[in-house]
């Protein structure tokens, strides 16, 4: 018996051959079929605004990042105050310009897929037999706007993850230079109130001031108007002591060795020293209070005058709007006056011809 198998495959490969064609050629006309499906097409720019506005938040990003170093310097060398002001006023101007896009670009696209959605995807019962009318593939075109709908919301947020990213990233620069600002302020503040402690004594200082003070004392006990007049100043140091008993017990011989006026007088000083203490103190919490709210305060203004600037920006755009119309008007105004003048002539000219005419004809009759 012969061998039939390679007749056989090349039977079974020309019918391969044949089925691949008619499914290429059947794919192909599906597709054009689809793309000659009526509203399956859209012709807005859309998503090419979309991508400038992303490449533009790129672009601020990219600044934001070479500029940060500069920024964020505590010296003044490479960029001064006045340079980081007029950069922080730019920067609002533009980034709001692209917010405004931002928010154009998402109210046209909610207006347009409400649309869509009333008038293919859930139609009203008139609207729903124009559409089986004009277009038997309406489930195809449903599926398509709203797998398009899905996409373009998708590209929104992207934008807007993108805008919040921007936005953050200059509030923490913003928040860093408002901290450092505040440092160096409460900084001067301590340097020009004095504030620091004044020495104290050694224990041996005390001995010897405590050892003076008693020779200031008369027979009888009583102490003389010269010990009274000059008020101890006797303090404890704060030193490192190698034995603690030891501390203690030269602290319980000096006080031992003064009497109960020099300790009050004592405690009256050292309570007039808290008290002026605490009251630098206040004062100092007071002006730092008062620095913060000059800090917010200064915010406040920096974010009305940008607003009055974008508000004179947008006079001065309706103003030029209005002379452009004015002007067009004039136009319109002058022309419609000639029109008017020629037709008067003409009307004229004819009523006096057709005169003339009948004045012929009477005389003819």
């Amino acid at each position: 018996m012969t061998d039939l198998t390679p007749v056989f495959k090349e039977f079974v490969e020309v019918f391969d051959e044949n089925s691949n064609r008619n499914n290429i050629t059947s794919r192909k006309a599906k597709d054009s079929n689809v793309s000659q499906i009526e509203g399956i097409e859209l012709k807005d720019s859309f998503i090419k605004e979309c991508y400038s506005l992303l490449c533009f938040m790129g672009q601020l990003k990219k600044v934001l990042d070479s500029i940060k170093g500069e920024y964020s310097a505590e010296n003044d060398v490479n960029m001064s105050e006045d340079d980081k002001d007029e950069f922080d006023t730019e920067f609002r101007l533009q980034f709001q310009q692209y917010v405004q896009k931002f928010k154009t670009l998402e109210k046209y696209e909610t207006e347009r897929q409400d649309l869509i959605t009333k008038r293919i995807i859930n139609p009203s019962h008139g609207m729903m037999s124009k559409l089986t009318m004009h277009n038997s593939n309406k489930d195809v075109v449903v599926e398509f706007h709203k797998t398009n709908n899905k996409f373009r919301t998708g590209i929104l947020q992207s934008l807007n993850i993108a805008i919040g990213s921007v936005s953050s990233e200059f509030a923490d620069m913003q928040q860093e230079r408002l901290t450092q600002q505040r440092k160096f302020d409460l900084f001067d503040l301590n340097t020009g109130l004095d504030l620091n402690d004044t020495p104290l004594q050694s224990n041996d200082d005390m001995a010897r001031t405590t050892g003076s003070g008693a020779q200031n004392f008369n027979s009888t006990g009583t102490p003389s108007d010269d010990a009274i007049e000059e008020p101890l100043s006797i303090t404890v140091s704060h030193g490192p002591v190698e034995d603690v008993h030891q501390e203690v017990k030269q602290y319980e011989e000096t006080m031992s060795k003064l009497t109960q006026e020099q300790i009050q007088l004592l405690e009256t000083e050292h309570e007039e020293l808290l008290n002026e203490k605490n009251e630098q103190l206040k004062a100092v919490e007071k002006i730092n209070k008062t620095i913060l709210d000059i800090v917010s305060i200064q915010s406040e203004l920096s974010t009305h005058l940008q607003a009055q600037s974008q508000n004179i920006n947008t006079m001065l755009n309706n103003q030029e709007e209005v002379d452009i119309n004015i002007r067009k008007g004039n136009k319109q105004l002058k022309k419609a006056k000639d029109s008017a003048s020629r037709t008067a002539n003409l009307t004229k000219y004819l009523a006096v011809i057709i005169g003339i005419l009948i004045l012929l004809l009477d005389y003819i009759s």
